[in-house]
C-alpha cells in the first residue's frame, strides 16, 4: 500500500450509514430498522453491546487516495471520491476545470484512465480498508498537485495548523542558526 498517496484506484466504498438505520439480524431474520441513531446510541451508554453490522449501500467505484500512511490496527488509507463531471452542467464544468471551484479538484483526463472526466470532492473524505482497494492506480497526481488538494482539505475542514506551522519555522531558525555558526 505505499506510494499511493496522489493515486486514483479503485475500490469498494460504503455509504455513511445515516437514519433509519438497517442492521443485520442474523440469517434467520429480516434485518431490523432503527429509526433515531438516538436509540442505538442510549442502548450503548446503558451498556448494551455498541457494534452493529450495518446494511449500507456501497460502490466499487475509483477514489483519490491522500495520504498512504496505514495504521496497522485500522488497516484503512484515506481518500476522497471522484464526481464525473458529466453529473454537472456546462458552466459548473468550466468552473471546475478552471480550477475555481474549492470543493472540486479536477483530475486531468489526459492523465486518469478512467471512462469520463473526474473531479476528487473534497468535502466527500472517506477510509477505504486496504482489502478493499485495488493497488493497480489508473492514473496519479504529482507532489504539487496532491499538496493542493491537502490545502483544500485543511481550508475545507477547518483544520488549525498554527502550531505545526511555528514548529517548522523554529526548526528550519534553529538549522539556519547552526549553519551560521
Amino acid at each position: 500500500m505505499k506510494d499511493l498517496a496522489g493515486a486514483v484506484v479503485w475500490a469498494v466504498v460504503p455509504f455513511v450509514p445515516e437514519a433509519p438505520v438497517r442492521l443485520y439480524a442474523g440469517e434467520a431474520h429480516a434485518p431490523m430498522e432503527v429509526a433515531e441513531a438516538a436509540k442505538l446510541i442510549a442502548a450503548a451508554r446503558k451498556g448494551a453491546d455498541s457494534e452493529f453490522t450495518f446494511l449500507v449501500p456501497g460502490k466499487a467505484r475509483p477514489v483519490l487516495i491522500v495520504s498512504d500512511r496505514l495504521d496497522p490496527r485500522l488497516g484503512e488509507l484515506l481518500a476522497l471520491r471522484l464526481l464525473r463531471l458529466s453529473a454537472l452542467g456546462p458552466r459548473e464544468r468550466e468552473i471546475v476545470r478552471a480550477g475555481d471551484e474549492p470543493g472540486l479538484f479536477p483530475l486531468d483526463p489526459e492523465r486518469f484512465e478512467l471512462s469520463e472526466e473526474n473531479a476528487a470532492m473534497i468535502a466527500a473524505l472517506v477510509r477505504v480498508h486496504r482489502t478493499a482497494i485495488d493497488p493497480e492506480p489508473v492514473g496519479r497526481l504529482d507532489s504539487d498537485p496532491l499538496r493542493e488538494v491537502h490545502e483544500r482539505l485543511t481550508t475545507y475542514y477547518g483544520l488549525d495548523l498554527r502550531r505545526l506551522a511555528l514548529r517548522e519555522l523554529e526548526r528550519l531558525a534553529r538549522a539556519q542558526r547552526r549553519r551560521g555558526s
